[in-house]
């Protein structure tokens, strides 16, 4: 029987802030099992996340080109609370809480409170999927939808933390939280000649597969079978700390001929122009870095055993002439089919998990799944300093 948040985290029979729950999976690797098999399908471990992991860091939620505008607004639902981001006059970012927290609904209906974001009619809310990009005609004042997100005092909502890393957008709805810089601390150094590129976003997709957000990101590293190298990830493994996973892999000799139409991204070491570069920066973007296109993908749980991939690909802005289109056609196909055969590995593994005897878990047999382990149980333990006892989209006063 499970038990009110309130009073604790209580699924399956078990204590889910109980230490000794998450010991085994702390061992050291090689001898480490996995994570309980609640981790995995319990609607209450995704509210402790929630609480511990999507309220508490620098959530990656799109990127600036998908907001270029004045006005534009970007929906996110982070953990279980609908935010937005909105450019404003001076081209600056401002993120909220949405104005409209959970549809204008007097009490949540029982549809919303199952772990799966639902299709509301109403809203873009802490409960429903995110619609697209919403752009500066759709709200404007009197609108449906600037009362929903905006309402008439936009001033008044309750603030969201916003900062910028390379092209991408990151929020924290934490209201005193650490520098962007500081969750990834390490990462700047390696990562910078790539975003200090003219970087041009030419692709934006959607892809949602039926396995925990978790599985998702480690079949990324673990299963994704990359095009341009003929070798798969368990046969590389890479780096790793509490904050991202890293794997650096040798491209194919001859890869200079692949796209031959897309310019090389300027300013790279000569080592970057030759392999391909995986990252997880926990908690939710996955990279690819290759000398003439970066990869974003951004998972977002819609639901216990449901994860949302928003896909986005970027190349050098002297990208113009023409028969660079084919080349980026076939870069997409490549990657559309990379990303979901790895995908399919996460569904597989979500199916296996009600297979395993919870008296004697499996090993954590990947290195990179063992990282990115490390660092939710790091959050799942921490304690917080609490000073606002109402939801944090209740503006106080």
């Amino acid at each position: 029987m499970n038990k009110h948040p309130d009073l604790g985290y209580f699924d399956e029979g078990l204590n889910l802030l109980e230490p000794k729950l998450y010991a085994a999976a702390q061992r050291p690797f090689g001898r480490a099992e996995t994570l309980p098999q609640a981790a995995f399908r319990s609607k209450i471990f995704a509210d402790l996340e929630d609480e511990k992991i999507w309220t508490r860091s620098w959530v990656c939620i799109g990127t600036l080109q998908q907001i270029p505008c004045v006005g534009d607004l970007l929906p996110f639902t982070l953990g279980n609370h609908g935010i937005h981001v909105q450019r404003m006059a001076d081209g600056g970012l401002i993120g909220r809480f949405n104005k409209a927290q959970h549809g204008g609904c007097r009490t949540i209906p029982l549809q919303c409170q199952t772990g799966m974001k639902t299709k509301c009619s109403f809203t873009s809310c802490g409960y429903s999927r995110d619609q697209g990009v919403i752009h500066a005609t759709e709200v404007d004042e009197g609108t449906r939808l600037a009362g929903q997100y905006l309402g008439d005092r936009p001033e008044r909502l309750f603030s969201v933390q916003v900062e910028i890393w390379g092209p991408f957008i990151f929020a924290n709805i934490d209201q005193k939280p650490a520098p962007l810089t500081k969750q990834f601390t390490g990462l700047g150094k390696k990562l910078s000649p790539f975003f200090s590129s003219a970087l041009m976003q030419v692709a934006d997709w959607r892809s949602e597969h039926s396995g925990n957000w978790k599985l998702v990101g480690r079949a990324y590293f673990e299963n994704l079978n990359l095009p341009f190298t003929g070798q798969s990830k368990e046969k590389a493994p890479g780096k790793g700390s509490l904050s991202h996973a890293e794997c650096l892999t040798p491209l194919d000799s001859d890869y200079d001929s692949y796209f031959v139409n897309l310019p090389p991204l300027a300013g790279l070491p000569k080592p970057a122009q030759k392999r391909v570069g995986l990252y997880w920066l926990f908690p939710n973007l996955l990279l690819a870095l290759l000398p003439d296109h970066v990869l974003g993908v951004i998972l977002q749980p819609t639901a216990t055993c449901l994860t949302l991939q928003r896909i986005v690909l970027f190349v050098d802005r002297k990208m113009e002439a023409k028969p660079a289109v084919a080349d980026l056609a076939e870069l997409n196909s490549l990657w559309h089919t990379s990303l979901q055969k790895s995908a399919a590995k996460a569904e597989t593994r979500q199916g296996e998990i009600d297979a395993w005897d919870s008296k004697r878990l499996p090993k954590e047999n990947s290195a990179h799944g063992y990282t990115f382990q490390k660092f939710l149980v790091e959050r799942i333990l921490s304690e917080h300093n609490y000073y606002w006892s109402a939801p944090l989209y209740s503006q106080p006063g």
